[in-house]
């Protein structure tokens, strides 16, 4: 899409503020290769991809938090191998449930575990959320996955460590799709 087109696609999407004025002059394909934002990706991808492909990419990008997750927790994981497992085929939506309440169980607390915990769980209930609450979900799980304290705001992460994982998460997010789903 040209940069004309494509701020009018997201404009009808209602994107942020700050989207639009970080877009520029750039059209939908270097959008796509040079956003540093997972958050936006996922939002943009939403409606262009099958809920399927969307509850893959969001684990991929839940799964970076997993570091942070103690040795002998298992929550977390399983909630993210339910969700992958769904996606495919292989588990019904009643296991996803449980393990995404078992995965918020699992995320009470301050510590760096609970937010790793956090972003499992809503791996899992991408699966069967609503398209809006898998947009607030998403950006949820890259949010997670950065460290509490690397935040200025809910969506804003301002750390070094903050950035690399908002780069890693991109990085997975542009293997599943190496070119800008289109609007149709």
């Amino acid at each position: 899409m040209t940069n004309p087109e494509l701020r009018k696609h997201l404009a009808s999407r209602y994107a942020c503020k700050e989207a639009m004025e970080w877009l520029g002059d750039r059209d939908s394909q270097q959008m796509w290769a040079e956003c540093p934002r997972p958050d936006w990706l996922l939002w943009y991808v939403n409606p262009h991809v099958s809920r399927q492909e969307l509850v893959l990419a969001v684990c991929d990008c839940a799964e970076t938090a997993l570091i942070n997750v103690p040795a002998g927790e298992d929550r977390p994981r399983l909630a993210i191998e339910t969700a992958r497992s769904w996606a495919i085929g292989e588990a019904d939506m009643g296991s996803v449930k449980k393990a995404a309440s078992e995965a918020y169980a699992a995320s009470y607390g301050v510590t760096l575990a609970a937010h790793a915990a956090g972003a499992a769980y809503a791996a899992a209930r991408t699966a069967y959320a609503s398209a809006n609450a898998s947009r607030s979900l998403a950006d949820a799980v890259t949010t997670a996955a950065c460290a509490p304290d690397d935040t200025d705001s809910y969506f804003a992460p301002v750390s070094k460590s903050a950035r690399a994982a908002n780069a890693k998460m991109c990085r997975l997010i542009r293997q599943r799709w190496p070119v800008c789903p289109e609007a149709k």
